[in-house]
């Protein structure tokens, strides 16, 4: 019976108090990888040298992720399982809380500093990032607990009903789900290098914005005008303006096209 309560623990969603919620918070396993998480965000302000990510940036936006990123999902999963009154209107407000998360404080941020954004792209790489963080601190337990689970999860469980059958199936396709997000976002920064290095080498003196841009567009890419018109970026959204196209116009011709890496 112990086996079984445990791995309902592990595939139901039960909405928390605000106490119990900040307590799980503070689970040893969940600081660490929200410090792992920060360092990484840390190291791209200083060294990626992006418009639109900065340190402030970093630690308001890592900050509420961690914060509200769990909630959001937990209230979004409870609500799709449990169906009670008003469920749709509890989702919006999850989905909107997200969208402040995600895209409200970066444009609030960036137009007070006054920093050029990136916003479809943030938006893009932020959103999935968000989802993912909020379903790996979902769990509520120690990290024992979650690893003790997960593999109960997937062994059969003698005296288990046909429910619990059905919520293993749901849990699968969760963990599939989690893993096609961190696909999503893995492979532009595994792939992205040697395609954005390719297409900036086909391009040819002489070309125009408008022309660059119709061959950019097809392959996802995104080309933005600096401040003086003379010198635009390509970039892929998804790898948040990591591999970049750094292209020279004169008299809105192209003269020259370079292939940077933000690494």
């Amino acid at each position: 019976m112990m086996k079984v309560a445990n791995l309902r623990k592990s595939v139901t969603v039960e909405l928390l108090s605000l106490r119990e919620y900040l307590a799980e918070l503070c689970r040893p396993w969940k600081l660490f990888s929200l410090a792992v998480g920060m360092a990484w965000l840390l190291y791209g302000a200083y060294n990626y040298g992006i418009s639109d990510w900065d340190v402030g940036i970093s630690l308001i936006m890592g900050g509420l992720t961690y914060l509200c990123a769990p909630r959001s999902v937990r209230i979004i999963l409870y609500h799709l399982q449990y169906r009670p009154r008003f469920w749709v209107l509890w989702i919006i407000s999850a989905l909107l809380v997200a969208w402040f998360v995600v895209d409200g404080v970066y444009v609030f941020y960036h137009t007070a500093m006054g920093n050029q954004m990136l916003r479809i792209e943030n938006f893009y790489a932020s959103s999935a990032l968000y989802f993912l963080a909020g379903a790996i601190w979902l769990y509520s337990g120690s990290l024992r607990d979650l690893v003790s689970n997960l593999r109960a999860l997937f062994r059969n469980q003698p005296g288990v009903g046909q429910s619990m059958s059905r919520r293993k199936i749901v849990s699968r396709i969760l963990v599939i789900i989690l893993l096609g997000v961190f696909s999503y976002i893995a492979w532009p920064f595994i792939v992205g290098g040697s395609r954005m290095e390719s297409f900036c080498n086909s391009l040819t003196n002489g070309l125009s914005f408008k022309e660059v841009e119709k061959l950019a567009t097809p392959k996802g890419y995104r080309m933005t005008r600096l401040s003086n018109d003379q010198q635009s970026l390509v970039h892929e959204p998804r790898s948040m303006g990591r591999f970049l196209c750094v292209l020279k116009f004169r008299d809105d011709r192209l003269i020259s096209a370079k292939y940077e890496n933000n690494d």
